[in-house]
């Protein structure tokens, strides 16, 4: 029994201790976008606050390839899946862990 009650309570202190692997979603409005050595997407979310990350998702290449975001998305709804990304400078040196958007659906508004 006391081998037990040990072994739910560090099971417990592990899984309190250990970050969690999911990644959060947001919703808002696209606000800009700007590529200087990594390119970065900012929205206001619903509740107002501004959120600024890697444009990492398959939704983001064209942009991405082209340096610039069509003027038409600005303003535009936009749902988004917020993991962690790698930064780089422009000599392809990893420059540590910035906010990425991993998924980016853009509404119609």
């Amino acid at each position: 029994m006391r081998l037990a009650f040990v072994s739910l309570l560090l099971m417990s202190v592990f899984l309190t201790a250990t970050p969690s692997l999911a990644a959060d979603m947001a919703t808002g409005i696209i606000k800009s976008y700007e590529c200087g050595d990594n390119c970065y997407l900012t929205i206001t979310k619903n509740d107002g606050e501004e959120l600024t990350a890697l444009c990492a998702a398959d939704a983001c290449t064209p942009w991405n390839e082209q340096a610039a975001i069509p003027d038409d998305m600005i303003g535009k709804t936009v749902e988004v899946t917020i993991t962690s990304g790698k930064q780089y400078d422009g000599a392809g040196n990893e420059m540590g862990e910035f906010p990425s958007f991993s998924k980016v659906v853009v509404g119609t508004k």
